[in-house]
């Protein structure tokens, strides 16, 4: 997989994140307490890493949520993006979800959870559509934040799988891979990010 270093909050935070990804700040306004990549790579560009040519990636710091459980307050976290997600659907649509798999990383929690998107009944001119967001959890208990790492798959041309037919996706695996080595490779350099 082609990695490079990246910094965070100023260099508060590093990490890794495909090559080919551009910060996005540069383009738009994005909050304090978030950082956002997007898959900036031209379709002649040769990666062979598996991602294509839309993905994102959001990092968040949060308050925690209340289960003490890591597993627990990973899908709290879930359930909150897929509620955001869904309140930008327009009417024609309704939506659908589920987590998929559950695994961690060095005792952090990380998960596949899927939205799709649904042609409400007689309305056959809205398209239908996955999302694949594969969501990561560092808690930094000494601080009380929740480290949500997110990076989101829409699935161009699939059909529309679902279960374990769209976790063996070659995408699908190839963004939790990202996760996966981002969760690995997160370190906290600078504490007084918090102070």
């Amino acid at each position: 997989m082609s990695l490079e270093p990246v910094q965070l909050y100023g260099g508060a935070i590093t990490t890794v994140i495909p090559k080919g990804f551009l910060d996005a700040s540069l383009l738009r306004q994005v909050p304090d307490a978030q950082e956002v990549y997007v898959n900036s790579r031209d379709e002649n560009e040769q990666f062979n890493d598996g991602l294509q040519l839309n993905e994102s990636i959001i990092v968040d710091l949060l308050q925690p949520v209340a289960p003490k459980d890591l597993k627990e307050a990973l899908k709290v976290h879930v359930e909150d993006i897929v509620s955001l997600n869904e309140t930008t659907k327009d009417d024609n649509q309704t939506f659908d979800w589920e987590v998929l798999q559950v695994d961690q990383v060095q005792e952090k929690p990380c998960c596949i959870a899927a939205q799709y998107t649904v042609k409400k009944w007689g309305k056959e001119d809205s398209k239908q559509e996955t999302v694949v967001s594969c969501v990561g959890l560092i808690r930094l208990q000494e601080f009380q934040v929740d480290v949500v790492i997110t990076v989101n798959a829409p699935l161009q041309g699939e059909a529309q799988q679902r279960g374990s037919a769209l976790i063996a996706d070659p995408h699908v695996q190839a963004a939790y891979s990202v996760l996966q080595e981002m969760l690995k490779q997160f370190v906290l350099v600078d504490k007084s990010l918090f102070a």
